[in-house]
């Protein structure tokens, strides 16, 4: 809070803090906010009010109420470096031979669902009925699931549900804009298995008549490539079969995508697999039609990251539309990145994600295997795309990293 005038709201100096409960004749509950192992000490602002009693974390602490600064503790190790903090600008280097797979690995992280979807993935489960109630009402809504703006549709077993590709907005002349075609060079199909798996068999069932594929391949750590057959193409199915018989492979892609698919399954000598993992998108590029021509490196170690702590990879500058994209390498492994603001490109509910030629910025969730290992972020300009840019990297967290403590406040008309 910022007043030069007086208030008669509860409020405390010394340290952040949120006001729980504030109502009549109920003790006043305020949750104080602090780094991990950080001292300080807090002073109550009563806002005219009297107290005759103060409790933190069970114990009393009644100086606080005579207007006194009272020194407290947060829980925890002390960070040992600032937890938002800048790591480095990046560094223009050679285009690294392994760019293709580092491309590849942000277009398998990332997805092309509505943003609606994304939102809801994001927030992840609730257990309000209301909420809930609420979320199948729009999600299960028929309208919504004829539109086809979901992955999951294409493995949930259903024929007559699909995942198409959203062409609602091709009349822009309204905003002063030419056609709107939502894929990025044509768009590529691609689908995660999830993990590793064998595989004898796989089918694209009712698919739109202008899906011709001419190439299809699989890999397992999206750097080796293995073209597969692509061996029927009826009665608006796409069949791809002699998969490696003796490898497993995680990532399948292929040079095309079509407008609506209703089912893709996997067979393994007969039997159907699992699909409960797999994901797909179909707006990304292939890269073969806009390779990198242009890429920016930086390495480093992190030693620590706070709970919710992500990497922040800002490309400042003009690149080009869908031109610039960013990835990691980590001890050889290939990680992606899941997302971006701008948003990717998305299956349209409501409105198309905006559109931008400059300042992208990538998020990545750190995760425990990040930690103690050398990580390279690399930025690529992909084909048509300006290299007049200065990536940066940065690791922040949400929500902040606070510890608690629990402050309650009697009130002295309290009964």
């Amino acid at each position: 809070m910022a007043t030069t005038k007086p208030t008669n709201e509860i409020g405390v100096f010394g340290c952040d803090y949120e006001i729980v409960r504030d109502i009549t004749a109920k003790p006043i509950i305020i949750k104080l906010l602090g780094l991990p192992g950080t001292k300080t000490s807090i002073k109550l602002s009563t806002g005219g009010r009297r107290f005759t009693k103060a409790i933190l974390d069970g114990e009393e602490v009644n100086d606080i109420v005579n207007g006194k600064w009272v020194p407290i503790e947060f829980p925890g190790t002390p960070f040992k470096r600032a937890w938002h903090r800048k790591l480095g600008g990046l560094k223009q280097c050679e285009v690294p031979s392994d760019a293709e797979a580092l491309y590849e690995a942000t277009c398998f992280a990332a997805n092309n669902n509505a943003l609606e979807v994304r939102s809801l993935l994001r927030s992840g489960p609730s257990n309000i009925p209301q909420v809930q109630k609420a979320r199948n009402a729009f999600f299960q809504q028929q309208v919504f699931i004829d539109r086809g703006v979901w992955d999951k549709n294409l493995f949930d077993g259903k024929i007559d549900t699909s995942f198409n590709i959203c062409r609602r907005w091709t009349d822009r002349s309204w905003a002063g804009l030419g056609p709107w075609d939502p894929t990025i060079n044509g768009g590529s199909l691609r689908v995660d298995f999830g993990e590793a798996i064998t595989i004898d068999k796989l089918v694209i069932r009712k698919t739109s008549k202008n899906f011709k594929p001419q190439k299809a391949e699989v890999s397992a750590d999206l750097k080796n490539w293995m073209t597969i057959t692509i061996s029927e193409e009826n009665n608006n199915h796409v069949t791809l079969t002699k998969f490696p018989p003796y490898e497993p492979v995680r990532y399948l892609r292929i040079d095309d995508t079509p407008d609506t698919i209703a089912e893709i399954e996997g067979y393994r000598g007969g039997l159907k697999l699992d699909r409960s993992k797999w994901r797909a998108s179909n707006l990304f590029g292939p890269y073969v039609k806009a390779p990198a021509v242009a890429a920016w490196s930086l390495s480093f170690m992190l030693d620590e990251a706070s709970e919710g702590s992500y990497l922040a990879i800002p490309v400042i500058g003009r690149h080009g539309r869908e031109c610039a994209y960013a990835a990691l390498r980590i001890d050889g492994k290939y990680f992606g990145v899941p997302d971006r603001s701008l948003s990717y490109p998305s299956n349209v509910w409501e409105y198309c994600s905006a559109e931008s030629d400059s300042d992208y910025t990538y998020y990545v969730p750190v995760t425990k295997e990040m930690l103690n290992r050398k990580v390279d972020v690399v930025v690529l300009i992909l084909k048509g795309g300006s290299n007049d840019i200065k990536p940066e990297a940065w690791i922040t967290a949400y929500p902040v990293p606070f510890h608690s403590r629990q402050l309650v406040l009697t009130p002295t008309n309290n009964k």
